[in-house]
């Protein structure tokens, strides 16, 4: 009897266990204190001390630099690129930690739009684990979309690669401080705004190549040979009003990158679907088209160049297969609310060349509480290999975002040790 009883409840563990939640905690005040508000743009660790930073945008024209500490708030804001410093005119649109000039200190890039839609690019060099607040360098060509940070040379420093002209791709050099342009591609691209471009192995050769967006629904491969970068494959976008920002992943766990694409394929996204790509295919594949909650449809909230529909992707439950947080609103309604999306066995006919899809966990209070939001993302708060979420959300009558901080309270037979 207690033989069977033991199998029992293997089952039913099992079988409830399919679409398995794990609960989350909200840690904001142990995270941020009372300063949990503003756009988080960026991670890097800036001060060198092992631990991830934090850089935020506030009111789009200054950036707050939260540095990890032992103790609580783990975050703290001890740095700032002050409104003050940039021109009175300049909206923050990104930013861009990175040691530009290779002296093995972070810097910091940030763009900014200044009475126009062009982006201008403002670069603080990184000065003994702080800024250099009066000898920071503005570039002085500015690009028609946020340009893609990339090393493009092979020299292991990153370089800035966007298209200055309607039709012209240039790439900068900041060595030594001093902006150098040259030529990008040998041939011309028109660049969709936003574009979703990326520097990334497709052919698995350990090379990067380069991922393009083009205004013609097409998608570019640039292959990396020595140095050069030459176009070998275009694949079109799949027939819907509107896509969102490419994301690469492998989600089958076969070793090689996959394309993913939100869509939208009604008029104000009230259809939504998430199409994959396998590499070297033509082929789009629906990984997640259902999107209704018993009675309530739900869909993409349509993008924006400032806010773009896009997949924030990470392996919550350690399995091995990528899942994403995504950001939907009820379409009866006004609610935008994060969902996550596990990655899951394939249970249609729709994706069974990949064998794999996205379900998506309708029931997850602690994100549900979590009114009007508007970005979520994966982040390991507390460095111990399991990934935590932060989500953004708008407050009625204020300006910035609100951050709240996710503990994922998940339990494996293997964890992560951090050697310092």
């Amino acid at each position: 009897m207690c033989i069977f009883n033991l199998y029992s409840l293997a089952f039913l563990s099992l079988f409830l266990g399919q679409y398995n939640t794990f609960a989350l905690q909200d840690v904001t005040t142990d995270l941020f204190g009372a300063a949990n508000y503003g756009t988080v743009a960026a991670f890097g660790d800036f001060n060198s001390d092992k631990q991830t930073d934090i850089f935020v945008i506030r009111e789009q024209s200054e950036v707050v630099i939260f540095l990890a500490d032992s103790k609580p708030p783990y975050f703290k804001p001890k740095l700032n690129i002050s409104k003050h410093i940039l021109p009175s005119d300049a909206v923050i649109t990104s930013v861009v930690p990175g040691d530009y000039d290779g002296d093995s200190q972070m810097d910091v890039l940030l763009t900014a739009q200044i009475n126009s839609k062009k982006e201008t690019v403002f670069i603080f060099w990184g000065n003994n684990q702080t800024l250099d607040m009066e000898g920071w360098l503005r570039l002085n060509k500015s690009f028609t979309d946020q340009p893609l940070v990339m090393d493009f040379n092979g020299d292991m420093i990153p370089d800035i690669f966007g298209v200055t002209n309607p039709h012209s791709t240039e790439v900068c050099y900041l060595t030594n401080r001093v902006a150098v342009w040259k030529n990008g591609l040998s041939s011309t691209v028109n660049m969709r705004i936003p574009h979703s471009n990326a520097f990334i192995d497709l052919n698995k050769d350990f090379t990067a190549d380069l991922f393009l967006t083009t205004e013609d629904s097409k998608f570019e491969t640039w292959i990396n040979k020595d140095g050069n970068f030459t176009k070998a494959e275009v694949l079109s976008e799949p027939v819907a009003k509107a896509v969102g920002h490419s994301s690469f992943v492998d989600f089958d766990g076969d070793g090689y990158q996959d394309h993913l694409l939100p869509a939208c394929l009604g008029e104000n996204c009230e259809q939504s679907v998430i199409y994959l790509a396998k590499s070297g295919s033509t082929k789009w594949v629906k990984v997640l088209s259902d999107f209704q909650q018993r009675e309530t449809v739900w869909s993409f909230v349509q993008g924006n160049p400032s806010q773009p529909l896009a997949l924030h992707l990470g392996d919550y439950n350690l399995d091995g297969f990528p899942d994403a947080l995504v950001v939907l609103r009820n379409t009866s309604g006004s609610n935008r609310q994060a969902f996550l999306l596990e990655n899951v066995p394939c249970k249609n006919s729709d994706c069974h060349d990949v064998g794999r899809m996205f379900h998506i966990h309708w029931d997850q209070s602690d994100l549900g509480a979590i009114q009007n939001a508007t970005m979520a993302t994966f982040f390991d708060i507390y460095e111990d290999g399991i990934l935590d979420m932060l989500v953004l959300s708008q407050a009625e009558g204020k300006k910035d975002l609100i951050i709240h901080a996710l503990k994922n309270n998940f339990e494996a037979d293997a964890y992560f040790v951090k050697v310092m």
